[in-house]
């Protein structure tokens, strides 16, 4: 399953038809959160939606369509915040404390969307067996990448395996999502507050 398959082309012409879509996909985040994934079935969402299964099916070609798009609305969001604020800093150090804080700040402040989009990307295979989390190219660590090879250039971080060193921090950041869900009173941007210097020294950065 990738995100952005399916029928989102044909069926989102008009603003109801868009708010609809909206609405269902809020619903869906609420369903899986509340049942899981497994749990999340097409005639839990449409009684969260107050709709039918047949609206949901003409909005989009099945859950595995509809549990796609929450991915890719949630993960969407992250990235273009996460880019807002990378770009807004002026240092590398400062780049890179922007990226982790930005995607804190978003579990922080719309934890449900961000847990339920990990639940499908951990639980949903496709035909091959293969879960979601494996299928894509790299794409989740490029700008991270693309951020510490230029500090390295710049010779702000230390001379680093770039790879080695974005999957690190995506793990790092991963961890406090799960501290998050263990514990939905944890203070993200006290966690930020130490895990950020952390970072900082592991990337050599001066």
């Amino acid at each position: 399953m990738q995100p952005g398959s399916g029928s989102v082309g044909r069926r989102s012409g008009t603003f109801i038809e868009a708010a609809r879509r909206a609405q269902i996909i809020e619903a869906a985040i609420v369903a899986v959160n509340e049942h899981g994934y497994a749990g999340a079935s097409l005639s839990v969402i449409a009684a969260r939606a107050e709709t039918s299964k047949s609206v949901i099916s003409y909005h989009f070609d099945g859950k595995e369509e509809l549990l796609a798009q929450v991915v890719e609305q949630v993960y969407g969001e992250v990235g273009e915040l996460i880019i807002a604020a990378v770009d807004a800093a002026d240092s590398w150090p400062g780049k890179l404390e922007a990226y982790v804080r930005a995607e804190l700040g978003y579990v922080r402040d719309h934890r449900e969307r961000i847990l339920a989009a990990n639940e499908i990307v951990i639980s949903h295979r496709d035909a091959d067996g293969t879960p979601l989390y494996l299928q894509g190219g790299g794409e989740e660590t490029a700008l991270l990448e693309n951020l510490l090879q230029r500090g390295r250039r710049a010779k702000v971080f230390a001379p680093l395996d770039v790879k080695i060193t974005a999957v690190t921090i995506v793990h790092a950041i991963d961890g406090a999502i799960t501290e998050a869900q263990r514990d939905p009173g944890l203070d993200l941007d006290r966690y930020g507050d130490r895990l950020v210097p952390l970072l900082l020294r592991a990337v050599g950065a001066t």
